[in-house]
């Protein structure tokens, strides 16, 4: 059962995905957050598995209320995952989702079916793009922070290896295999590269590969 908490302060959609969750059998929607501070309130709250976060929330956005979620359970040792929904593509949105730790990124309107399969793969683990988030995302590789290009001069070859496949949404399995690494030794390079680059973990260094332009 995965434990779902809800925070959308329009009605309609509101009304919408409260239907959806409800007619799923592995699902368990615990409450329901109407702007951004009653988010954070509840998610302490309850400890969901999952929240379905719209950006726009009122009050506190989204986004600021991920980062408020995210650092609490941190702090913690409890990963709770947070697939944000917004009505329309924006770059500095992406951008600060990667930053803050969001587990997925889709826009508002796709099929029923394909919103359940994304909860079910972010819960187990899988960040998830909207296609149109993904291609936007990629073509902003073309502009990048200067200063975080430069200091990619600090990672060696098999440190910069490392670092793109990070940015290009590889798990540690994963770029063992592209590598021929064990996931020890992958989980080593990581560790050097977080110290050189003073970045918390692997999705502050996905954030950080892409404003460097990898």
């Amino acid at each position: 059962m995965i434990k779902i908490m809800l925070a959308e302060d329009d009605k309609d959609v509101q009304l919408s995905l409260v239907t959806i969750l409800r007619k799923e059998p592995e699902f368990q929607l615990v409450d329901i957050a109407n702007d951004g501070i009653e988010a954070v309130a509840l998610a302490k709250k309850w400890s969901p598995d999952l929240i379905l976060m719209d950006i726009g929330l009122p009050l506190l956005d989204g986004l600021e209320a991920t980062k408020q979620v995210k650092e609490y359970f941190a702090a913690r040792d409890i990963d709770v995952k947070v697939l944000i929904l917004s009505t329309f593509y924006d770059d500095d949105y992406v951008l600060k989702s990667q930053e803050y730790n969001v587990d997925g990124y889709l826009l508002k309107g796709l099929a029923f079916e394909k919103l359940i399969l994304t909860i079910k793969n972010t819960y187990d683990g899988l960040i998830t793009l909207d296609k149109l988030v993904y291609e936007k995302g990629k073509s902003l590789k073309g502009s990048c922070d200067k200063e975080k290009r430069s200091s990619l001069n600090l990672l060696n070859d098999r440190e910069l290896d490392i670092l793109k496949l990070i940015s290009n949404g590889y798990k540690n399995a994963e770029i063992s295999a592209a590598l021929y690494l064990s996931e020890g030794t992958v989980r080593n390079y990581i560790s050097n590269i977080l110290l050189k680059l003073n970045v918390k973990n692997s999705r502050e260094l996905a954030a950080y590969g892409i404003k460097a332009g990898l």
